[in-house]
């Protein structure tokens, strides 16, 4: 089920935005109907979504920048070529009134290339559910601790999910699961989310990541060093370990190789933490209170990283050529 359009980076043109949520709409107009309706019930209702999803696109497009999406979901178009910022996404699982099926709310998000969203999802349910993204994002936030059931085999889950990707964390009992976990919206076009325990019955959602010509110039909450030799001092804050306080104090900063490509990370928490990069290139291990890791940056490039421990806590090291 999955479907990606790919989008040139840099692209600022109105047009790019236009297609993006038109081809949002024509995927979405596909709704599901039941089994009860007529050809012409089935028809009527695939224009009535057009209608209302090319109405929302064109409120869009004029400014307002609010509307509403499929299931009442809030739908908001960020401005585009913006320094890319942190984006706070609360993701639900709801039973749909319409459709009586289960779905995501919201079931858009829409961001900048290169923002890091923050996901939060909620599964209020009694049987489990999951948020997925194929390639080239390859997410897997999977909610399900024991005691859920699994729809698709009927059983009962007796453990803890394990296929979650690195630095998913899974909180909550049966009727009150939260998963938490951060990524980088490093890639350009529509990516479909889906549910894969009840995709069938229509739970899917679109990523909207809209190509960003600041991308990789980030220069909010940035430190950077001229003198040759030095180190970028990032501090573990107090308090990091309870959200919404800010972990890495930068959490985002920028280096030059041969000028200043290292960095050293303090724990200046009363909690344990790490300092683990997303793609595996460096990790802290657990640092105790007043510990301290330094890494040096050989290689250009956008490195997002993360602590194992407290999954929002975040930072971006951006390495640049001499």
């Amino acid at each position: 089920m999955s479907m990606q359009v790919a989008v040139r980076r840099g692209s600022t043109s109105a047009s790019v935005v236009t297609v993006l949520l038109l081809l949002v709409v024509g995927m979405v107009a596909l709704v599901y109907v039941t089994s009860s309706q007529s050809t012409a019930d089935q028809v009527n209702a695939q224009n009535q979504s057009i209608s209302s999803l090319q109405s929302q696109v064109l409120q869009l497009l004029s400014g307002s920048h609010t509307g509403k999406g499929t299931a009442g979901s809030n739908l908001t178009l960020p401005v585009m070529n913006q320094t890319p910022t942190i984006r706070t996404i609360r993701e639900t699982w709801f039973l749909s009134p319409s459709a009586h099926q289960d779905r995501f709310e919201p079931s858009f998000i829409v961001v900048n290339q290169g923002d890091i969203v923050r996901l939060t999802l909620i599964d209020n349910d009694t049987v489990a559910h999951d948020f997925v993204i194929g390639p080239p994002y390859n997410i897997i936030v999977n909610a399900t601790v024991p005691g859920l059931i699994n729809d698709l085999t009927g059983q009962t889950f007796t453990t803890q999910s394990k296929n979650n990707s690195p630095g998913v964390v899974v909180t909550g009992a049966k009727g009150n699961v939260t998963a938490y976990y951060s990524f980088v919206a490093s890639f350009s076009g529509i990516y479909e989310f889906v549910c894969t325990y009840h995709a069938q019955v229509g739970m899917i959602g679109y990523l909207v990541v809209l190509p960003n010509a600041a991308f990789m110039q980030t220069t909010s909450t940035s430190a950077v060093t001229t003198a040759a030799g030095s180190a970028v001092a990032v501090s573990i804050a107090s308090g990091a370990a309870t959200p919404p306080n800010k972990g890495f104090t930068p959490d985002n900063i920028t280096l030059v190789i041969g000028v200043n490509n290292t960095v050293t990370w303090t724990n200046n928490d009363s909690s344990i933490h790490t300092v683990t990069a997303n793609d595996g290139s460096f990790d802290s291990g657990y640092l105790n209170p007043g510990d301290t890791f330094t890494h040096v940056f050989t290689k250009a490039g956008v490195y997002e990283y993360h602590c194992q421990l407290h999954p929002w806590m975040i930072g971006y090291v951006t390495v640049k050529s001499a």
